[in-house]
């Protein structure tokens, strides 16, 4: 059986949001417990959540963390300077009044208590936020413990030196870093084009080129390897944002039933690598009602295993009760309003 560092490693992460990730896991692993990944992350602290490629969250293994951050963090600074100008000079001083806080707090704070003791008035508003985000892209602060359930994102927030404190995040070049992340994700993910890896990182193309430069972009990688069979992915899973050419997975006409318009992708199911239907998780727990529809017409042996996966994630969550509905027709995500992709089937 695989060990979870492997199955996160193997993957270049997983996406670190809630309920995503403990599904990502769960899709690529025999035995996966929603606890294991939460020990991994809030106790042994081998895995930590992160804003890396294409700004988004991953929680990423030890070997792969320092990568990863200093291959993107280029691209994660200027996003959040740009995001956080209306702070001003003012950023800096409420960064080191947040860094304060935490080194006398006993433990991870959660954001409304941290801008309790620095910004009791609200002053910056809304804008607060981005403070703390700055601040995790810059590895001052580490997104630390979720005080809420398995669907929840209540993070805490810890200084990076007290949280990992052996952790160095700029021990590494940045050249060097990109060359790394660029081996891990072809290693992973080939065979690949450079376009791939361009839009997965978010480089510029000279950059993917110089970081590519002497590698077999024809490689065969493992990640698929941890997916054979039939799998329910969630949203934003990582194999859904790994590529550019996305042919590999889908059919090019069902592209408009996995993503929306600004690019994200719906929960899916997959069988032996391909995307043959989209599935809605529902928003209870017990019963836990997952709704599948198929892109095409389905042989009855896909539909045993889905309702064997439906069953694998109501044994995670403590279900007693899981039922598997089939919808006739998935919904056109391009033309749908936002963030229908959550839950592409539910009314």
């Amino acid at each position: 059986m695989r060990d979870l560092l492997s199955v996160v490693s193997h993957s270049v992460g997983i996406y670190g949001s809630a309920p995503t990730c403990y599904l990502s896991g769960l899709a690529r692993m025999t035995g996966f417990e929603i606890d294991a990944l939460d020990r991994a992350i809030e106790i042994d602290r081998s895995l930590v959540r992160v804003r890396a490629m294409r700004h988004s969250v991953y929680t990423f293994p030890h070997d792969q963390l320092v990568v990863a951050l200093t291959a993107t963090r280029r691209e994660g600074v200027q996003m959040m300077k740009s995001a956080s100008r209306s702070v001003g000079d003012a950023y800096f001083e409420l960064a080191t009044a947040v860094e304060s806080a935490l080194a006398d707090a006993e433990g991870p704070l959660p954001s409304a208590e941290i801008r309790e003791k620095v910004d009791s008035d609200k002053k910056f508003g809304g804008r607060f936020s981005l403070i703390l985000a700055r601040m995790a892209v810059e590895c001052r602060v580490v997104r630390a413990t979720n005080t809420g359930g398995w669907r929840s994102n209540r993070l805490t927030y810890a200084r990076w030196a007290d949280w990992l404190p052996d952790l160095d995040p700029f021990v590494l070049e940045e050249d060097d870093a990109r060359r790394q992340l660029a081996e891990i994700y072809v290693s992973a993910y080939g065979p690949v084009e450079l376009e791939d890896l361009r839009w997965w990182t978010g480089w510029t193309k000279t950059n993917a080129l110089a970081a590519a430069d002497e590698l077999d972009l024809g490689m065969a990688g493992s990640a698929m390897r941890q997916l054979e069979g039939v799998r329910l992915l969630p949203v934003w899973d990582v194999l859904m944002v790994a590529y550019r050419n996305r042919d590999r997975l889908f059919d090019p006409e069902h592209a408009r039933f996995i993503y929306d318009r600004m690019g994200n992708a719906t929960s899916v199911v997959l069988d032996e690598g391909r995307v043959v239907g989209v599935w809605d998780l529902g928003r209870t727990d017990d019963p836990l009602m997952i709704q599948v529809a198929p892109l095409d017409q389905w042989p009855s042996r896909r539909w045993d295993k889905v309702e064997e996966q439906a069953q694998r994630i109501g044994e995670m969550i403590g279900a007693s009760t899981v039922e598997v509905a089939r919808i006739d027709e998935p919904v056109d995500l391009s033309e749908a309003p936002r963030n229908r992709f959550l839950s592409p089937l539910s009314n």
